[in-house]
C-alpha cells in the first residue's frame, strides 16, 4: 500500500483504544465524583430515601440519621403526625448486609440486627379492633405478604418499649422488653402499671400486672400475673383479686396457623371476694392444673388431657344456699375443650369431692358436708352445664347429725349469666343416714325413763330413702319418693314416711312449697305407736308447718297405755315448735302408775285455751289447756271419778317434769256393791314438782262438805299414799295364805312346784297387799315351761297383775302390768316374747313332721279380753333376733300362689316355690299378728333369705332347650343361693288349736 493511501488497521485499533480509555476514565471519574458527593451527603440521602418510601405509602415520617455506614445505620424515627406521632424511636440501630447485582437475590439490603431503644407506640382498641393509626396500611401490607422461603428475618431487640393504648374503657400503658429472632418471639418481659378503667357495666380499679415469656426450641414458657383492687363485669365481679397463670406451651406455627403440641397450664385465682352471677365466694382460692395436647388455631383451639381443679373459700353464697370453709376439688379428671365461633364446648370426667365446715340451705342449717363421686361427669355446650354420675354425700347439723346420700345421679343446667341452676334433676337413694333432732334436749340421768328414751330416739336415728328423685327448673322444684322412707331410732321402733300424693314436695318459682304425706310408727323404747295423715305441709320463712290428723299410743312417766287422737297444726319457727289442735284432743290412759295408788281407765278431752296446746323450744316444753269430761277409776279407794273439768299445765325441761291440774268440778262414785255412799262432788288440785306428787280434794254432796282427800307420793322411792278425812270409819280384817309346794294337773299340763305367800289386807271384801307373788317351778305343756313368776294385787275392783315371766323354749315370756276387773268388763295387756325358739314350740305342738323351724324371735303381742268376744290380739309384731332356717313339707301347704307370667306351664313356678320353702335359710323374718273373726288369728310373715338345700343344686340348660323351651316341661331344680323374698299369709283357728293342745295334754296324762 502506498504512503498516500488509508492508515493501516493497527493504527485504527490503537486510536479506538485511546478513545475508550478516555471515556472510561471520564465515567470512572464521574462515578467517583458522584459517589464522593453521595457519601458526603449520605445522611440526607438515607433520610430522603426512607421518608420517601414511607411517604409513597401515605405515612408521614421524620428520620434523623446519626450515622450511616456501608453495613449499618443509626438514627431516630418519628412516624405519623409530627404533633402527635404514632411511633417514636429514640434510637434505631440497624446492622445489614449489601447484596450485589449479580447475586441470586439481586442488589439490595438485608437487615441482620435491629435494636430499638425506648420506642413509644400509640394504639387504640375500639369495638374489638386494634389500630396503630398511620401504621395500619403498612402492617396490612407486610402481614398480607407471604414470607420468602429463602430469607431469614433479622434479630430484633426492643429495650424499654412503651405502648400507649387508648380504649373505650380508658387509657392503658404497657412497658416491655422483647427479643425476636427470624420473626420468632424469643423473650418478652411486659408490665402494665395499675390503671382504672370503666365503660358501661364494665369497671376495673387498680388493674395491673406482668407477663414473662421465654421460647426454647419449639416450646414457650409463660407467666402471667394480673392484680385488681376491684373489677365488675356483666356476669362477674371481684375485690382484691389476683390471677397467676403459668404455662409450658407449643410455639404456634404462624404459617400453618396451628398450635398443636403438648400443653401444660397452671392457673391460680385468689380474691377477698369473687362473684359470678348471684353466686359469691369470700376469701377464695381457685386453682387449675391441666396437662394434655392442644390442637387447632385460635378460632378452633382444642385441648384434651388430665386436670386437677380446686376451689377453697372461707364463705360461699348463692340464692338459698351458703357455706363456710368450703373446699371443692376434682382430681385426675379428663378434661376436653373445643372452641367454637361463639362458645366453648367442654367436658370434665373423674373423681370429685365437695366439703364444707358449715352451711345453710333455706331454713336448713348444716354443721358439715362431705360429698364424693368416683366418676362425676360435667359437660357444657356453652349454654348450660349437664352433670351426672354416682355421688355419695354426708352432712351434719343440729337436726340431721350425719346424713349420708348415696348413688345420686342427675343433670344440671346452669345459666352462665346468673350462675343460677335453671334445671336440676337428681335420682338416687339415701342410705345409712344418721341424724338427730334434739327437740327436748339431751337425756339426763334423772329423766323419767320414757322421756329419756324419747330424747335418745330424737337425738339419734338412721334414715333410709331407697328411691328419691329431685327435679328443679323454671317450672319449680319437686321431690318424689317412689318407695317409703324409713327413720329408725337407735333405741328401737320404725317411723315410715310415705307420700300421700305425687310428688311428696313441690314449689313453684318464688314459693317455698310443700306437699302431703302419711306417717306411721311402730313402738320402740322411745318411739310411740302412731299413724298420722299429713294432708298439707309447707315450708315457711322460719321452718315449716304441717296439718296433722291421727292417733298415737305410748307410755310416758306414770301414764301407762296412753293414747291420743287429734287433728291440728304443727309448726316450727326458728327452733320454736308449737301444736294447735283444731278441737279438743281425745286422751285415754290405761293406768296412772302410783304403785299401790294406781288410777285406772282415765279418759277425757284436753282442749286448747287461747293459744297453742304445746310449745317446745330450747329443750323445754309446755302443754297448757283445759280438761273436759275426764273419767277415771281409783281401785285402791274403790272409787270412780267422772266428768272432771279444769285447767291443766304440764311442763318438761332439764329440771324434770311438772304438772299443775286444777279440778273445778268432778263426780265421785262408790265402786263397791253394796254402795258405801251416794255420788259426791269433788274439787281441788294435784301437782307434780321435782318428782313429788301432792294434792288435796274437797268432797261434798248437794253443796254440803263431807270430807277431804289428800295425796302424797315420792317418785324416786315409790313411797306415798292417800289420806281420807271422813266423819266415820269402817272395820278392818286381814289374813295370810302360805303355799309351800304344790303339784297338780292342769288343762295346760302338769304343774310342779307351785309356791308362794299371799297377805290379805281385808277379807270382806277380799283384798291383798301390793306385790304378792306366786312361783311355779315347771309346767309340762307343748314345751317345758320353767320358772314362772307372777306378781299381783287384789283389791275390791280388780286383780292387778304387776308383772310375770316364764322361761320357755330357750327364752323368756313376760306380761306387762295389767288389771283384770272383778266385774264382767273388758281388760287389756301385752305379752312380750324375748328370744323364743319357735321350732321347739312347733315340734311340741305335734307339727314337727310337717314344719322344721329354727327361729329365735322376739316381739310384742298386745291383747284385749272381752267377756263377749273373747281374747283378741291387735297389732302384734314378731321379728327374728338372728338368722335361721325354715323347712315346710309340701303337703302342709295349700292355696300356694306364685307368679310366673308368659307361657310358663302350670305348676312350674309353684314347684320352684315349694322347693324354696323346703330349704330356706333366712336373714330377716317378721310377722304381723292380728285376731280375726270367729276365734281365728291372722299371721302375715315376711321372710327374706336364700335357697340352701343340703346338696348344692344348679340349673343347667342347653342352648337347644332354651330355644325350644322344652326345659319348662320337666322338673327344674332351684339353684342354691337363689334369693327369696317370701310373704306368707296364714290363719290359725286359735280356739280349735287350744282345744287340740288341751286334748293332747289329757292324752299324755292318760285321761
Amino acid at each position: 500500500m502506498s504512503a498516500s493511501g488509508a492508515p493501516p488497521r493497527r493504527s485504527r485499533r490503537r486510536a479506538l483504544a485511546r478513545r475508550v480509555g478516555v471515556g472510561v476514565l471520564i465515567v470512572v471519574t464521574l462515578v467517583t465524583v458522584l459517589a464522593a458527593v453521595a457519601w458526603l451527603n449520605r445522611r440526607v440521602a438515607a433520610r430522603e430515601v426512607l421518608v420517601g418510601w414511607l411517604d409513597r405509602r401515605g405515612i408521614p415520617a421524620q428520620v434523623e440519621v446519626e450515622r450511616l455506614e456501608i453495613d449499618g445505620f443509626v438514627g431516630r424515627v418519628r412516624i405519623g403526625d409530627s404533633a402527635n406521632p404514632d411511633v417514636t424511636v429514640e434510637r434505631v440501630e440497624v446492622d445489614y448486609g449489601l447484596t450485589l447485582p449479580w447475586s441470586r437475590t439481586g442488589m439490595g439490603v438485608t437487615p441482620t440486627r435491629i435494636r430499638l431503644v425506648r420506642p413509644v407506640m400509640r394504639a387504640t382498641w375500639r369495638d374489638g379492633r386494634l389500630s396503630f393509626g398511620s401504621l395500619d396500611p403498612l402492617i396490612e401490607e407486610f402481614t398480607g405478604r407471604p414470607p420468602r422461603p429463602d430469607s431469614r428475618g433479622p434479630i430484633v431487640v426492643v429495650e424499654t418499649g412503651r405502648l400507649r393504648l387508648d380504649t373505650e374503657y380508658g387509657p392503658v400503658s404497657l412497658l416491655a422488653d422483647a427479643r425476636l429472632d427470624d420473626g420468632k418471639l424469643m423473650r418478652l418481659s411486659a408490665r402494665m402499671p395499675a390503671a382504672s378503667l370503666r365503660s358501661g357495666g364494665v369497671e376495673a380499679r387498680g388493674l395491673g400486672g406482668s407477663l414473662e415469656l421465654t421460647t426454647t426450641g419449639d416450646r414457650v414458657t409463660t407467666r402471667l400475673v394480673l392484680d385488681a383492687q376491684r373489677f365488675t363485669l356483666p356476669s362477674a365481679a371481684g375485690e382484691d383479686a389476683r390471677l397467676v397463670a403459668t404455662g409450658d406451651l407449643p410455639y404456634p406455627d404462624m404459617e400453618a396457623r396451628r398450635g398443636d403440641g403438648r400443653a401444660a397450664l397452671t392457673v391460680r385465682l385468689t380474691g377477698d371476694r369473687l362473684t359470678v352471677g348471684e353466686a359469691s365466694a369470700q376469701g377464695a382460692t381457685l386453682t387449675l392444673a391441666a396437662d394434655g395436647e392442644a390442637t387447632g388455631w385460635v378460632e378452633t383451639l382444642g385441648f384434651e388431657g388430665t386436670a386437677n381443679a380446686r376451689l377453697a373459700a372461707d364463705r360461699l353464697t348463692a340464692p338459698g344456699l351458703s357455706a363456710r370453709g368450703a373446699d371443692i376439688a376434682a382430681t385426675d379428671a379428663r378434661l376436653a375443650m373445643r372452641r367454637r365461633s361463639d362458645a366453648i364446648d367442654w367436658s370434665l370426667r373423674g373423681p370429685a369431692r365437695i366439703m364444707a365446715a358449715s352451711g345453710q340451705a333455706g331454713d336448713l342449717t348444716l354443721a358439715g358436708l362431705t360429698a364424693t363421686s368416683s366418676a362425676l361427669a360435667l359437660r357444657s355446650d356453652g349454654e348450660g352445664v349437664e352433670a351426672g354420675g354416682p355421688i355419695t354425700a354426708s352432712l351434719t347439723h343440729a337436726a340431721l347429725d350425719s346424713l349420708r346420700l348415696e348413688a345420686v345421679t342427675g343433670r344440671l343446667d346452669l345459666d352462665y349469666a346468673s350462675a343460677r341452676a335453671t334445671a336440676l334433676s337428681l335420682t338416687g337413694r339415701v342410705a345409712a343416714g344418721r341424724g338427730g333432732w334434739p327437740l327436748f334436749g339431751p337425756a339426763r340421768s334423772d329423766d323419767v325413763p320414757e322421756l329419756a328414751e324419747l330424747k335418745r330416739a330424737l337425738g339419734g336415728f338412721s334414715l333410709s330413702a331407697p328411691a328419691l328423685r329431685l327435679t328443679s327448673g323454671e317450672a319449680g322444684t319437686t321431690v318424689t319418693l317412689s318407695q317409703p322412707a324409713r327413720i329408725t331410732p337407735v333405741n328401737g321402733g320404725v317411723l315410715t314416711l310415705s307420700p300421700a300424693a305425687t310428688p311428696l314436695f313441690s314449689a313453684r318459682p318464688g314459693e317455698r312449697g310443700g306437699g302431703a304425706l302419711t306417717l306411721t310408727a311402730t313402738r320402740g323404747r322411745g318411739l310411740p305407736e302412731a299413724a298420722f295423715a299429713v294432708p298439707d305441709w309447707r315450708l315457711t320463712a322460719g321452718g315449716f308447718q304441717a296439718r296433722l290428723d291421727g292417733r298415737a299410743a305410748l307410755d310416758f312417766g306414770p301414764a301407762r297405755g296412753l293414747t291420743v287422737q287429734t287433728a291440728g297444726l304443727l309448726a316450727s319457727d326458728r327452733g320454736r315448735v308449737t301444736y294447735a289442735p283444731d278441737a279438743c284432743v281425745a286422751i285415754a290412759v290405761e293406768r296412772l302408775d302410783f304403785d299401790e295408788n294406781d288410777v285406772m281407765d282415765v279418759s277425757g278431752r284436753l282442749c286448747p285455751s287461747g293459744g297453742p296446746l304445746l310449745v317446745a323450744e330450747g329443750g323445754r316444753w309446755r302443754v297448757s289447756g283445759a280438761m273436759r269430761g275426764v273419767d277415771a277409776q281409783a281401785p285402791f279407794l274403790a272409787l270412780a271419778v267422772s266428768e272432771a273439768e279444769g285447767p291443766v299445765v304440764a311442763t318438761g325441761s332439764s329440771a324434770g317434769l311438772g304438772l299443775d291440774a286444777r279440778v273445778t268440778t268432778a263426780t265421785v262414785e262408790d265402786a263397791t256393791r253394796p254402795l258405801r255412799f251416794n255420788p259426791l262432788t269433788a274439787s281441788g288440785r294435784a301437782r307434780l314438782e321435782g318428782e313429788q306428787w301432792s294434792g288435796a280434794f274437797d268432797l261434798a254432796r248437794s253443796g254440803n262438805p263431807l270430807g277431804r282427800l289428800t295425796l302424797a307420793h315420792d317418785g324416786p322411792s315409790g313411797v306415798g299414799g292417800v289420806g281420807i278425812e271422813a266423819p266415820s270409819l269402817g272395820g278392818t280384817s286381814s289374813g295370810r295364805l302360805v303355799i309351800p309346794s304344790l303339784d297338780f294337773a292342769s288343762p295346760a299340763g302338769p304343774v310342779k312346784g307351785l309356791s308362794g305367800t299371799i297377805d290379805f289386807t281385808n277379807l270382806a271384801p277380799l283384798t291383798t297387799a301390793p306385790n304378792q307373788s306366786l312361783r311355779v317351778a315347771t309346767l309340762e305343756s307343748i314345751a317345758p315351761l320353767t320358772d314362772l313368776d307372777l306378781r299381783f294385787q287384789l283389791d275390791k275392783a280388780a286383780i292387778t297383775v304387776e308383772g310375770g315371766a316364764i322361761q320357755a323354749a330357750g327364752g323368756t315370756v313376760r306380761v306387762e302390768p295389767f288389771s283384770v276387773p272383778l266385774a264382767r268388763e273388758p281388760f287389756s295387756g301385752v305379752i312380750v316374747l324375748d328370744r323364743i325358739q319357735l321350732g321347739e314350740l312347733i315340734a311340741g305342738a305335734g307339727f314337727g313332721d310337717k314344719v322344721s323351724l329354727d327361729a329365735v324371735v322376739s316381739g310384742r303381742l298386745p291383747f284385749i279380753s272381752d267377756p263377749d268376744t273373747g281374747v283378741r290380739v291387735t297389732g302384734g309384731t314378731l321379728f327374728a333376733a338372728q338368722p335361721g332356717r325354715l323347712s315346710i313339707a309340701r303337703e302342709a301347704l295349700t292355696g300356694l300362689e306364685a307368679g310366673g307370667g308368659g307361657a310358663v306351664p302350670p305348676g312350674t313356678v309353684e314347684d320352684l316355690a315349694y322347693q324354696a320353702m323346703e330349704n330356706l335359710a333366712f336373714d330377716v323374718l317378721t310377722a304381723e299378728v292380728n285376731s280375726l273373726d270367729e276365734g281365728r288369728v291372722g299371721v302375715l310373715f315376711r321372710i327374706v333369705g336364700r335357697h340352701d338345700p343340703p346338696q348344692r343344686q344348679e340349673l343347667r340348660l342347653s342352648l337347644a332347650e332354651l330355644m325350644s323351651r322344652e326345659f319348662l316341661n320337666r322338673p327344674l331344680p332351684l339353684p342354691s343361693e337363689t334369693g327369696i323374698d317370701l310373704t306368707l299369709d296364714t290363719t290359725l283357728n286359735l280356739n280349735q288349736l287350744i282345744s287340740d293342745l288341751l286334748e293332747v295334754n289329757r292324752a299324755r296324762n292318760g285321761e
